[in-house]
């Protein structure tokens, strides 16, 4: 279809050039003269352009790949890494890979050098495979991953990815790589005012060829999309094939906990870098947060690894509504599991172990991709080096820091405690009956939050489908299929029962509120209780509208990041006037309030107190005022942090006090209910 449209482009170009050049000679035939002889070149000028705009692309030089992040490694060097993938390449009967690089991520790929040329002749793939990869999988189960990877290699279907991805990159050279030929045009233009309007018209007819251009993209994408979604089935199987069903289907539920351990170590070192402090070695890191997690969570150790059940990656992705994505080249975890599990192949290979401990020295590989990844780290001093005890001592302290007691089971990680109660409910309580704090947050209870929290979750893409903004045509929802245009009849729906477990838990908070009295009533407790109560009930009751003023300001300041015109800069300005006035006031509440000093550094004060005293206009006479915006930008930032800071640390002292109460003095706590 790409062929014959661009062969049926090149053909009409050709006959408007033809054209053009029959309207030039009948131009200067009728009478020659200076004005039919400019108008003649104009013609045949815009039939160039125009036929040059679809050729294009066989003059752009193609843009050279960074693999400096990757390091190349042998047979010799990792003789038993190269031994299993001798074995998948006999097993799977392909080709051995050019070369194998290691890099630094949680991930497994094959990649070459694709060209025109790539189109017609083989070419021989690379295989990259990450560290954070083998640090988080067994032996058994890396094998199952690479020879997914291999799988692609057996695929006739693979010739088809060489094919689109030349046809996207000439499609990409005629929609957005125009520079130098939008220079080209100027200049032609500029040469005489009669080539002005020739200039025009090669413009107007090259944006109906993108029109068209952009259609059959669509088109072309979303049936090779589908096509990718069949291919990893099949590189699946294959991998099940090699080494049974089960190897891939873990490794694939474990590799979100594995990345995000990864991610973890690598944002705990980015907020280092301003103290100059960097690691030697991220993997013993990673691995020590995988299984930390792991123990939170409650997951069985297997070998070594966390062992991820379909039921515990279903409890933490939870939901009703199914998009038949036709942008995704990958079908989902779930899909892909149940499919591998529905082949029911058994267990092959005696591999075990970590796959990490097949490298030879991995502790200085790991340490020369750490290091790697700091070259371009800029710090003002030496960095001092943290080892692993200092960041698991402190990574345990900040999450104990940054998280509430274990035993609400993430309850109020969602919600906020109740807050609708006066001085005189802390007078007359009822201690008789109350439940334990364990059963008030049983798993019924959990699940029924999970169910409205993933409701909402599901209106805010039925919305995004609604509105257009997600291209989506069909859906599954609750098991029932449904096109675009059903969505405004369902968010309705999802509203009510929105609506429905609102008011459940509205209940519910009314009632764990009053345990809680209860339970400070026979720790003889009440006033230390009341006391944190009525402290975070203060911050929560405006934590709301502070939330809402930041969120507007925040949104309606995002055009300051990107490149717009200075008229649309003026528009957007009335907006962050509007929306500065109720954030000025909530800056100001806070300056005023004891509540929030502790917690405000010098110079967080001094830029807020900079802020609510003038009134910038950010923008004038085509410059922005950086310093304006630098302070605007350092106010927004510290405000967000301060109060989110404040609201965490008064909710968690409120909530600790109820496991951990201090009886008042001269009292003796009662036995607990």
């Amino acid at each position: 279809m790409f062929v014959f449209t661009y062969l049926l482009l090149i053909v009409m170009g050709i006959g408007l050039i033809l054209l053009c050049g029959l309207i030039a000679y009948g131009l200067i035939a009728v009478k020659f003269m200076i004005v039919t002889l400019m108008l003649g070149i104009g013609f045949l000028g815009m039939g160039f352009m125009i036929f040059f705009f679809l050729i294009k692309f066989v003059f752009s030089s193609p843009k050279k790949i960074d693999r400096s992040h990757l390091q190349k490694i042998t047979e010799k060097q990792q003789p038993e890494l190269f031994k299993l993938i001798h074995e998948i390449v006999d097993e799977v009967k392909t080709n051995f890979p050019k070369q194998v690089y290691l890099s630094a991520d949680v991930n497994a790929s094959v990649f070459y050098d694709s060209n025109f040329w790539s189109m017609f002749f083989p070419v021989r793939k690379n295989l990259q495979i990450g560290i954070g990869l083998m640090n988080a999988v067994s032996a058994i189960e890396l094998k199952a991953v690479l020879a997914h990877e291999f799988g692609h290699f057996s695929q006739r279907s693979m010739k088809v990815g060489s094919y689109v991805y030349n046809m996207n990159k000439v499609i990409y050279n005629m929609l957005y790589d125009n520079e130098n030929y939008n220079l080209v045009l100027n200049r032609w233009s500029n040469v005489s005012s009669y080539f002005v309007l020739f200039s025009r018209g090669a413009i107007l007819i090259i944006h109906g060829i993108q029109y068209v251009l952009i259609s059959v993209y669509k088109i072309l994408n979303l049936n090779y999309m589908a096509l990718s979604r069949e291919m990893e089935f099949h590189a699946d199987a294959v991998a099940a094939s090699v080494t049974g069903s089960a190897p891939l289907a873990s490794s694939l539920l474990r590799l979100g906990l594995a990345d995000q351990s990864l991610s973890i170590v690598f944002k705990y070192y980015n907020a280092k870098i301003a103290a100059s402090q960097k690691t030697l070695n991220f993997y013993p890191q990673q691995y020590f947060v995988l299984n930390h997690i792991a123990a939170t969570e409650n997951l069985p150790i297997e070998d070594g690894l966390p062992k991820v059940s379909m039921e515990v990656y279903n409890k933490v992705k939870k939901t009703r509504l199914v998009l038949e994505d036709q942008w995704s080249s990958h079908p989902s975890i779930e899909e892909r599991v149940a499919k591998l599990m529905s082949l029911n192949l058994p267990l092959q290979g005696e591999y075990g172990g970590i796959a990490i401990n097949m490298l030879v020295d991995q502790t200085l590989i790991q340490e020369a991709m750490t290091a790697r990844l700091f070259e371009k780290v800029t710090y003002e001093t030496n960095p001092e080096i943290t080892g692993s005890k200092e960041f698991i001592d402190e990574y345990i302290k900040l999450e104990e820091e940054s998280s509430y007691p274990p035993v609400y089971k993430g309850y109020f990680d969602s919600r906020n405690p109740y807050i609708g109660f006066t001085a005189d409910d802390f007078e007359q309580v009822t201690v008789s009956g109350a439940p334990s704090i364990e059963q008030l947050f049983d798993d019924h209870t959990m699940g029924e939050l999970s169910n409205l929290n993933n409701s909402i979750s599901d209106k805010g893409i039925m919305e995004r489908i609604s509105n257009g903004s997600l291209e989506i045509k069909t859906f599954d929802y609750n098991g029932k299929k449904y096109s675009a245009a059903d969505t405004y009849n369902l968010i309705r729906y999802v509203e009510d029962e929105i609506r429905k477990y609102e008011e459940l838990f509205r209940i519910k908070d009314i009632k764990i509120f009053e345990c809680f009295l209860a339970h400070a009533s026979q720790q003889r407790s009440m006033e230390g209780f009341k006391e944190r109560a009525m402290a975070y009930q203060a911050v929560a009751a405006r934590f709301g509208a502070q939330e809402e003023a930041y969120i507007n300001l925040i949104g309606s300041t995002y055009f300051m990041h990107t490149t717009t015109t200075f008229d649309d800069i003026r528009n957007n300005l009335f907006l962050v006037k509007k929306y500065e006035v109720p954030f000025k006031k909530q800056v100001k509440l806070i300056l005023e309030s004891d509540i929030y000093q502790a917690d405000m550094d010098v110079q967080m004060k001094l830029h807020f107190e900079e802020y609510i005293s003038n009134d910038w206009k950010y923008f004038a006479d085509k410059f922005y005022f950086d310093q304006e915006i630098r302070v605007l930008f350092s106010v927004m930032a510290g405000y967000y942090t301060l109060v989110s800071q404040v609201h965490f640390k008064l909710k968690k002292a409120f909530l600790t006090f109820i496991l951990h109460p201090v009886p008042e003095i001269g009292s003796e706590p009662m036995d607990r209910v």
